[in-house]
């Protein structure tokens, strides 16, 4: 249980009148979280945004509360106010560590879009990044960038075809990775690897693209990025 106590280390000293709903928005659009806090502004509820990672154990969307939470039906209207706008808590449970219970009028809601998986997400945040080719029979850089799209670009000319150069990236199931063409006519499947490597100066983190098979327009190429760990 240390994990979970973990989760509601942001909460607040002094229980209030109105219960504090910490909402962990790491993998929400703006959207969602304004629709959310809307409605649970609405019903009363002070709602606190924070970007925090959730605990590794947790993989669907979680709802954390005080035993001692103020109001009887305080969890319910809670539910009910989110299962309203479409939002489903499979998992609802009390928070305590060790025989100590927390008492804080408050509750910690982790939520995940249906079909997300924490450890997709987590690899999509990783994968941003520019990767030097390996082992390959020609340079290629590729550039993953965060607003889903992805670059290919040869040290020299290659191929007269270009459409595969640019086009969309996704987590398929982590830990394999998709890039598509903008015009879907090329599909290329990566499986990331992390491993750490050591030099004279210290240790870096690498992340590695490896191909699931031979593509003729990547010749036998793997990506590679690394980070120094300090």
């Amino acid at each position: 249980m240390k994990l979970i106590a973990v989760v509601l280390i942001c909460f607040g000293i002094v229980a209030c009148s109105s219960t504090k709903v910490h909402l962990y928005s790491r993998y929400l659009s703006t959207t969602e979280i304004e629709i959310i806090t809307k409605n649970l502004e609405g019903n009363n509820f002070e709602v606190v945004v924070n970007t925090l990672n959730f605990p590794s154990n947790i993989q669907e969307s979680t709802l954390l509360y005080s035993p001692f939470i103020e109001g009887e039906n305080t969890v319910n209207i809670l539910i009910d106010t989110l299962d309203k706008i479409d939002w489903v808590i499979p998992t609802v449970q009390p928070l305590f560590s060790g025989n100590h219970y927390y008492t804080k009028n408050s509750v910690g809601l982790l939520l995940l879009p249906e079909g997300v998986m924490q450890s997709d997400k987590a690899a999509e945040h990783t994968l941003v990044n520019d990767y030097k080719s390996e082992g390959c029979d020609i340079d290629v850089e590729l550039s993953i960038r965060k607003n889903g799209s992805y670059l290919l670009k040869y040290s020299e000319e290659y191929t007269n075809q270009t459409e595969h150069l640019e086009g969309e990236w996704r987590v398929t199931s982590y830990p394999y990775v998709e890039l598509s063409s903008f015009n879907k006519e090329w599909y290329f499947y990566f499986e990331m690897q992390t491993n750490t490597k050591v030099d004279v100066v210290g240790k870096i983190e690498m992340v590695e693209l490896k191909p699931v098979e031979k593509y003729k327009l990547l010749p036998n190429c793997s990506f590679v990025h690394g980070i120094r760990v300090t």
